[in-house]
């Protein structure tokens, strides 16, 4: 095994544990009416594997933060239907990310700054499309299955989605960019010894 797959392995390895360790720290609500809804940051170590070593490295870091999860703080109905539903946002919005910087490497031309604004705002929308459609498939009727919480008879499928689904993840999506960035930004200079 060559140095550089040594250093890229260990790195996805430490981004995992901090990823995963960023997912049992307190939790943010920003929506009180639903207090459930909380923000996470396990997305930046992924956000900064995507920066620093390209789509696998980061998808590899989401699902072993992922398994971790499931491993050490199972919580029975809650985790087995959750979890999957944080996976594919979180995939959903990491590949999303990735789309615009291809094109932004294709294209060649434009300042930075209109490719990570259009990163920000074409990654928070797909996350909260498919936050709206993985609710509808997924999350809702599992929920009142398997976990006694029937959203549809406590507060009603349409307001749930519209009034806390989607502006919940809108203001999700852009503060996972914003924080990411900023992240990456500041770890910049570590990003050229590790390479070297």
């Amino acid at each position: 095994m060559s140095r550089s797959t040594t250093k890229k392995l260990t790195l996805v390895a430490v981004l995992s544990a901090i990823s995963f360790v960023l997912t049992i720290f307190p939790q943010v609500a920003i929506i009180p009416s639903a207090s459930f809804l909380k923000i996470d940051f396990s997305i930046v170590p992924a956000f900064l594997a995507l920066e620093w070593l390209g789509l696998g490295s980061a998808v590899w870091v989401l699902v072993i933060r992922t398994v971790l999860k499931l491993i050490l703080f199972n919580e029975g109905p809650n985790t087995y239907i959750g979890l999957p539903v944080n996976l594919v946002l979180a995939l959903t919005f990491v590949i999303i990310v990735w789309l615009v910087r291809k094109g932004q490497a294709k294209a060649d031309k434009g300042p930075t700054a209109i490719w990570q604004g259009l990163a920000a705002v074409l990654s928070t929308l797909a996350l909260t499309v498919m936050a709206f459609l993985v609710n509808i498939v997924w999350a809702i009727p599992l929920y009142a299955r398997f976990a006694n919480f029937d959203i549809a008879k406590f507060i009603g499928t349409k307001v749930y989605l519209w009034t806390m689904v989607v502006p919940f993840n809108l203001v999700e999506g852009l503060i996972w960019f914003i924080v990411s960035a900023l992240i990456v930004t500041i770890l910049s200079p570590f990003k050229k010894s590790f390479h070297s």
